[in-house]
């Protein structure tokens, strides 16, 4: 028995060409289980789960009704429409959005989330094997990022889609990064499709992506300088990942001019939610999640912490070796970031209010810890047997981890997380949680279940004959003989359209945060929302750009394998 089993992993150490389809094998085997031990989503919806999912449905809606890809969630908040997508793109959504016409939006999201877990996995494994050369490294490093306690706390305790997709394109970023830094400089484009997707999926993430990207740059500083083709080469990464985000950043800029939101005054900012004790922070590490006195601490769990340690049993000084210290010091950096002892109240610092609580590093020392879990198990077990059984803990393990965070989880999820977002009022603000990017002249969910589905005449001298709505039109007929404005039950962002007989009537916000207009004679009202021009200028943008680095990529490749 043990001589078939000796043989068994001397057959595969020497057919590296199995290493993948054996990784492969163990990611779906661990996102199948994963799957089945957590069940679908919708059954025990995370914080932010029904904003996500809601979004989902209006491009889905879009697909279905034509209005793709310049739309509104015109169903949103009473009907008074959430323009969700300028603030989180939904480029990343758009083929499972095409699915969900098919079968329908809560398994159409059970797909996607499947999709990214098995993708998250394979880019991960593809990165670590390209930077570090060995498939062992990658193996262990694709398991413990993949299914990570922050990762899981991502999908089920927050529903945060944002970052799950975050952690899928993260290594990609750093995959690129490496060839600018060190590989072959001339596949600039890895970082540029990496750091796209990141902005495709969610902007704080990207933001402390780029922060992270620019530490690990000082400590590769001389590279630069000694090969400025290398420099030039990141540069031209970055205008290019310019153009391809047209779409979402143009847009996203026009409407932060226009307006106000509620997100820029409301107090989920740094530095109110970084006063989390260092001993908060320790059980993080230890268990994953802690929820003391009704606030949640999270951490990246044993497995990963159990890292820091193993890093005294590595020995020499390979040159591999420098990168994993270097991450593995930014990480235990970052967690000391996640504690009420940094300074987030000090510039500039403060800078950094927005991304609303520190525990977000975690994607990131995750992302470091895993690697840096590969490559020192690798240096401590060099013969095949002991990494045979090295891996096979570690699958075991992870095994172990996806059980005990379900079951913690569900009692969290009924002391902690409750029912506050199982069904759309104005405790949640109709599912938009926070509400974050509703006018701020909004004065609350509650003004919006009051004022209900009204038009109101703010001179009094027009009579609402009749008003209806077809999905994302609003029609209206009025009386008037004199000059007026309405103010419509719609919630004012830059795009709206609205025509009188036929005559394109101007749109400005209303002192509610509602939209508003003149009118000066009776007849029929059509209003719905259109885009803008920078949002077609953005698409276009986005479109001519996406497909000639697609050619410029087929070309290259074309004429490699000609050589």
């Amino acid at each position: 028995m043990m001589n078939t089993i000796n043989s068994l992993i001397a057959a595969i150490a020497v057919n590296r060409k199995y290493h993948f389809l054996i990784f492969f094998a163990v990611l779906l085997l661990l996102s199948a289980d994963m799957t089945g031990v957590f069940g679908p989503v919708y059954e025990h919806p995370g914080y932010d789960y029904y904003f996500h999912l809601k979004r989902f449905e209006a491009l889905i809606t879009a697909l279905r009704e034509g209005t793709f890809p310049h739309y509104i969630d015109y169903a949103a908040a009473l009907n008074y429409g959430y323009l969700s997508k300028i603030f989180y793109s939904d480029v990343v959504l758009i083929p499972f959005a095409a699915l969900g016409i098919l079968i329908g939006s809560y398994n159409a999201f059970e797909v996607m989330l499947f999709t990214m877990t098995i993708f998250c996995g394979i880019f991960m494994y593809s990165t670590v094997k390209t930077i570090y050369k060995s498939s062992f490294v990658a193996f262990l490093a694709g398991i413990l990022y993949t299914f990570s306690v922050y990762r899981f706390y991502d999908i089920y305790n927050r529903g945060a889609m944002g970052e799950v997709f975050a952690f899928t394109f993260i290594p990609l970023v750093f995959l690129g990064l490496y060839h600018i830094i060190k590989g072959d400089y001339r596949k600039w484009y890895v970082i540029t499709i990496g750091f796209s997707l990141l902005i495709f999926s969610h902007v704080i993430s990207t933001v402390l992506t780029f922060i992270t990207v620019v530490i690990v740059l000082l400590f590769y500083y001389k590279q630069l300088i000694k090969g400025p083709k290398r420099f030039a080469y990141l540069i031209l990464a970055g205008i290019v990942t310019l153009a391809i985000t047209a779409v979402y950043i143009f847009p996203l800029l026009e409407q932060m001019q226009a307006n106000t939101y509620r997100y820029e005054t409301n107090d989920w900012t740094l530095p109110a939610n970084a006063k989390i004790p260092l001993d908060y922070v320790f059980w993080g590490l230890i268990s994953g999640f802690y929820y003391p006195d009704d606030i949640t601490i999270v951490g990246i769990g044993i497995l990963l912490t159990a890292v820091i340690p193993l890093r005294f049993f590595v020995r020499g000084k390979p040159e591999m070796l420098r990168s994993v210290d270097i991450g593995l010091f930014i990480g235990l950096f970052y967690i000391f970031a996640s504690s009420k002892l940094f300074p987030w109240g000090r510039f500039p610092f403060t800078l950094l209010s927005f991304i609303q609580y520190p525990g977000r590093l975690y994607l990131l020392v995750t992302f470091f810890f895993a690697i840096a879990a590969g490559y020192y198990l690798s240096r401590i077990f060099i013969k095949e047997k002991g990494r045979f059984i090295v891996a096979l803990a570690v699958i075991l393990c992870t095994a172990a981890v996806i059980y005990m965070h379900n079951d913690n989880f569900r009692i969290m999820h009924i002391h902690h997380i409750g029912q506050t977002n199982e069904k759309p009022d104005a405790s949640n603000f109709f599912y938009l949680n926070g509400a974050e990017y509703v006018p701020d002249k909004a004065e609350s969910a509650y003004y919006i279940l009051l004022r209900g589905d009204s038009i109101v005449s703010m001179n009094g001298n027009t009579t609402i004959e009749s008003h209806n709505r077809d999905r994302h039109i609003l029609n209206i007929r009025i009386n008037t003989q004199s000059a007026d404005s309405l103010e419509l039950p719609l919630f004012y962002y830059k795009g709206y359209t609205a025509l009188l007989n036929n005559k394109e009537l101007p749109i400005t916000q209303s002192a509610h945060g509602l939209v508003q207009m003149p009118v000066d004679q009776p007849g029929r009202i059509e209003v719905w929302y259109d885009g803008t021009i920078i949002q077609r200028l953005g698409f276009y943008i986005s479109v001519v750009s996406i497909i000639a680095l697609s050619v410029f990529i087929f070309l290259r490749k074309d004429s490699k394998q000609k050589k």
